[in-house]
């Protein structure tokens, strides 16, 4: 009965959170929706409607096939597709081509924020199961051999945050195992207060740079928080023990507004 409990308790806070991340493309197009209404005129009004919504329907199917697991650049090549369509178009089309830009972004971040939901939904695991990199695995065996198998070749600028989830309780690492890892552990993912990065003793404050995401971002961070690739995998190691941030040599695990900044999230 708890368990069923909880599991409704999860998705309706979930709900919430996707109802949340909806609102700021839906007043965006809302917005945009009354700004065609009051400003374009009444003979040019049904293809400024028709540049919206095959706008929305496209880019939002493409955030739904590629908001997950890419490529990115996908959604750029559509928003210069539609732009140079209409820009070759004749009257009153053209004059709509600028219009597509803000049509696709927003479009394509609804569809993303869909495409995470429904993924979210029909992976949801047990909290005593482990998810390791999105999978869910029942054994804890297998989990920590896949998850130290999977670090030890991961690249954030292709593979995104390595993430890896028991319950509310999380190990991630951004880097690459060639350069190194930004490594966090929190108690519960939901309070951002339990949030710990690990941090070399004596601090090496001089900064460096760290690939973050699939999109070619790098951030500069203190040089005693890029930490070598065989250092993660003794604290992923010590987090499959512990189910928490396990002590390492030459190495303290500190909180504060340094772990969350350095989340880069």
């Amino acid at each position: 009965m708890d368990n069923r409990k909880s599991a409704r308790l999860r998705g309706s806070g979930e709900s919430r959170e996707f109802r949340l991340r909806l609102l700021i493309p839906a007043i965006l197009l809302v917005l945009l929706l009354f700004l065609l209404v009051g400003y374009v005129p009444r003979e040019a009004l049904v293809p400024a409607i028709v540049v919206v919504g095959a706008g929305l329907l496209i880019s939002g199917a493409v955030g739904v096939r590629t908001g997950i697991r890419g490529p990115a650049w996908l959604i750029y090549g559509v928003i210069l597709a539609g732009l140079a369509l209409l820009l070759l178009a004749p009257a009153p089309w053209r004059g709509f081509a600028l219009l597509s830009v803000p049509v696709s972004a927003i479009g394509y971040v609804i569809g993303k924020e869909l495409a995470f939901f429904g993924y979210n939904r029909r992976h949801q695991a047990s909290p005593s199961a482990w998810v390791v990199a999105g999978e869910a695995i029942d054994s804890v065996a297998e989990a920590k051999q896949r998850a130290l198998s999977r670090l030890g070749r991961w690249e954030s600028l292709e593979d995104g945050r390595f993430v890896v989830v028991l319950g509310h309780r999380r190990f991630e690492a951004w880097g690459a195992a060639a350069e190194g890892f930004v490594v966090h552990i929190a108690s519960d993912g939901r309070d951002l207060e339990t949030l710990s990065v690990l941090t070399h003793i004596p601090h090496q404050n001089d900064e460096v740079s760290i690939r973050l995401d699939t999109h070619g971002l790098t951030g500069r961070v203190p040089q005693g928080v890029k930490v070598p690739t065989e250092v993660a995998e003794q604290a992923l190691n010590g987090f499959f023990e512990t189910q928490g941030a396990k002590d390492l040599t030459g190495w303290a695990w500190e909180s504060g507004a340094q772990a969350q900044d350095l989340r880069f999230s």
